[in-house]
């Protein structure tokens, strides 16, 4: 005899809003300037700035960058990691001027530590980093971990917590550029692969004490049908992840063998998974890409790259690196290069960037405001849904085509299916599962726990 036990866990109802965001691809992120909004030595003469990580707490936006002081080649140029602050983020000042990490000496990351990914989790801040221990071999990447209390002052781990695995062709070589979120008190760690059998690739591994990994997996991959391999992209690098509604946005860059043997970051793109984490959707285009601003706008020392996403009240909104260090006229023979930097002391002193030429932009989509305070009500209706001995009902009431969406804890997809006011399902299946129903007015997500005696 089978007894089915039903427990309701979290029932929630969000707007029309909600509902765009799960089915489609933002369309369009409009740049709040043609400008950077931090530049090639602000605040520390001579220091670029990359790989930003945008928090907002209590109205305040908080930024982490890699940053090197002294120049590109600065003789004592080890990366560390900076914060700022802002009321705004488009201006923005150091808070402290120092680095809030930096490397040490005689460590596994004494040649330096970058690209932050930081979330506040379990009543406190932890932040992933890139990591090596020699400046001369800076691709010995590892994937590192410190905690914080008050975000300024940081515990880095005694050792890494990610690296290459021989036992994955996929990610043997290279792991790093992580980029972290929550969902449902787990730790989501994305991060940048390279396999000795593949390009770069974005791989997943999930964790419930932010030290100890579990179910890594490759995630996104190249989109050949934007991007096709015959013009030397190399595949995808330093992941940012943003959780919207019950689907989690994936923001990436977009790597390519410029002239052939010079990797660079040329374009900005978003993928996306509707809770299955081994199925992700690509949009069809890029978001951005280096053509698209003059600071980034080279055909060979320029890039566009590491991507962070934040959710802000009616914005989605995000910040990149990029820059113009070079670029090469091809119309002529021999071909012209023009270079948008200089030396301090000479010949063999200490490369910097030209003004205008380096920084951090931000771009952000504003979401319509297609709701008004009498259609409140109307909005925030309840989609009914019933469900006992693995048969369910789902009822609207709105004439309009609806979706449903049901997964198995573990995020596989175990039925979908489209319809209008009412729906009969079935489905063959005992444990916990998460029921999405979906339409143009009203989302409502349920939880059930099933179990057979």
């Amino acid at each position: 005899m089978k007894r089915l036990a039903l427990i309701t866990l979290i029932m929630i109802t969000v707007s029309k809003l909600s509902a765009q965001l799960d089915t489609n691809f933002f369309p369009q992120f409009t740049p709040y300037a043609q400008t950077p909004v931090i530049n090639y030595g602000d605040e520390i003469a001579g220091t670029p700035w990359n790989d930003p990580c945008v928090l907002k707490e209590n109205g305040q936006y908080i930024m982490y960058t890699s940053g090197v002081q002294g120049g590109l080649n600065h003789p004592n140029d080890t990366i560390g990691i900076y914060r700022w602050l802002s009321n705004d983020g488009y201006n923005w000042s150091l808070n402290p001027t120092t680095p809030v990490l930096d490397h040490l000496d005689g460590t596994y990351y004494g040649g330096g530590v970058e690209t932050p990914s930081v979330v506040f989790y379990k009543g406190e801040y932890h932040m992933y980093n890139t990591v090596y221990a020699d400046t001369n071999n800076s691709f010995q990447f590892k994937i590192s971990h410190a905690t914080s209390l008050d975000g300024i002052t940081w515990q880095m781990d005694a050792t890494p917590v990610f690296e290459p695995s021989s036992n994955l062709t996929w990610m043997d070589l290279i792991v790093a550029e992580p980029g972290v979120m929550v969902k449902e008190d787990t730790l989501y760690l994305f991060y940048a692969a390279a396999g000795s059998l593949s390009g770069f690739s974005i791989g997943l591994a999930r964790s419930i004490d932010g030290v100890n990994f579990i179910d890594t997996t490759q995630t996104a991959k190249l989109p050949t049908d934007v991007y096709q391999n015959g013009n030397n992209y190399q595949g995808l690098s330093t992941p940012s992840p943003v959780m919207i509604g019950d689907t989690i946005y994936l923001f990436t860059d977009v790597a390519q063998n410029v002239f052939d043997t010079t990797w660079k970051q040329v374009a900005l793109h978003q993928f996306k998974s509707y809770g299955d984490i081994n199925k992700w959707h690509h949009d069809t285009l890029p978001i951005h890409v280096r053509a698209d601003f003059s600071w980034t706008d080279g055909n060979f020392g320029a890039e566009i790259f590491a991507i962070t996403p934040l959710l802000d009240g009616n914005r989605l909104r995000i910040w990149y690196s990029g820059h113009n260090i070079s670029s090469i006229d091809t119309t002529v023979t021999p071909f012209d290069t023009t270079y948008n930097a200089h030396f301090i002391g000479g010949i063999g002193g200490e490369l910097h960037v030209d003004a205008g030429f380096w920084g951090i932009g931000t771009s952000e989509y504003v979401f319509p405001n297609s709701v008004g305070i009498k259609d409140a009500a109307y909005i925030n209706e309840k989609i009914s849904i019933s469900y006992y001995r693995n048969k369910g009902v789902v009822e609207t009431k709105n004439n309009l085509q609806s979706t449903i969406n049901i997964y198995s804890v573990s995020g596989q997809l175990l039925y979908r299916n489209t319809f209008t006011n009412t729906l009969n399902f079935n489905i063959d299946y005992d444990g916990l599962i998460l029921i999405n129903v979906i339409n143009d007015n009203s989302v409502l997500t349920q939880k059930y726990i099933s179990f057979k005696m």
